[in-house]
């Protein structure tokens, strides 16, 4: 039934014209910086938005970055458009006040896009700059249930919690329509590649379609969902045991003892980039 309103609900955000503008250009290989920045400008708001996460202590640059031009140039294209698109997601967590922790939400999503980035770094995955946005929109079904039936997502989670169990769990021994499924309907009507509806519909677990064409992408963002849950309990809406699908291991190349090292490393990321997990968007730009 939700997927079935997805489309007709006014309170589901959608893209608009410059975000889409912004992801076109970005991914058109003929694309020159002067480009990519005309389309940006158009919002000077966005473009500020931009330059703060830019200048967020993850990426490390050694000065601070003032123009939008270079911005695009030191970072690159595609770590722009998933900046734009951060900005979207942020504003559209935030577009409504409902029962659930939007700021925790967003940590969330931006951290897991985070983790996704630096796991597809450290096992050699060409396309971190992709994986990063897998991550970022993998659990955007919970905004889509949150905005169309808000008590309903808070009663999920709160029976979660209640009772110890992940919310992918509950959903399914309710045999409704799960957050993962919604997500990928969502994100199919955004018109988003197929690689981000398969990230969303198998993140909690990939071995339900071994055979995707993006099953590597789908389990990295598995494995730094499942991190971004240890180390920041509680923001993802789901309580309970977590789970590590096993074919993680086969698929990205890594043993058991490789899940420490993450940890140790992932802990550091964590620290240095708390100002884009927690700050984001919103402090000095304010949306």
């Amino acid at each position: 039934m939700i997927k079935e309103l997805l489309g007709v609900i006014s309170e589901i955000p959608t893209p608009d014209a410059l975000i889409q503008q912004i992801v076109s250009t970005a991914s058109n290989p003929n694309t020159s910086a002067k480009d990519l920045e005309r389309v940006i400008s158009m919002d000077v708001g966005l473009s500020t938005k931009i330059l703060k996460l830019v200048n967020s202590a993850y990426y490390g640059l050694p000065r601070k970055i003032t123009k939008l031009s270079e911005a695009i140039v030191i970072v690159g294209f595609k770590t722009v458009r998933n900046l734009a698109l951060s900005v979207f997601t942020y504003s559209a967590l935030h577009s409504k006040t409902t029962f659930v922790d939007h700021d925790k939400l967003w940590s969330h999503f931006m951290f897991t896009a985070i983790l996704s980035e630096q796991i597809a770094k450290s096992i050699g995955f060409m396309n971190r700059e992709e994986v990063f946005l897998g991550g970022l929109m993998h659990d955007v079904g919970k905004l889509a249930i949150d905005l169309i039936f808000p008590t309903y997502l808070f009663e999920l989670s709160k029976t979660s919690k209640e009772l110890g169990i992940p919310l992918f769990e509950i959903e399914h021994e309710l045999g409704v329509e799960p957050h993962n499924e919604i997500g990928a309907e969502l994100l199919g009507m955004w018109k988003f590649p197929e690689e981000y509806i398969q990230v969303a519909h198998l993140h909690q677990k990939p071995s339900l379609n071994p055979d995707s064409q993006y099953i590597e992408m789908c389990c990295i963002v598995h494995l730094a969902d499942l991190y971004s849950n240890i180390l920041l309990p509680e923001s993802s809406l789901s309580y309970g045991n977590l789970y590590l699908d096993p074919m993680v291991f086969q698929t990205l190349g890594i043993r058991p003892s490789t899940l420490k090292v993450f940890y140790n490393d992932f802990r550091q990321i964590y620290e240095r980039s708390q100002d884009l997990i927690f700050g984001g968007v919103e402090n000095e730009t304010g949306i």
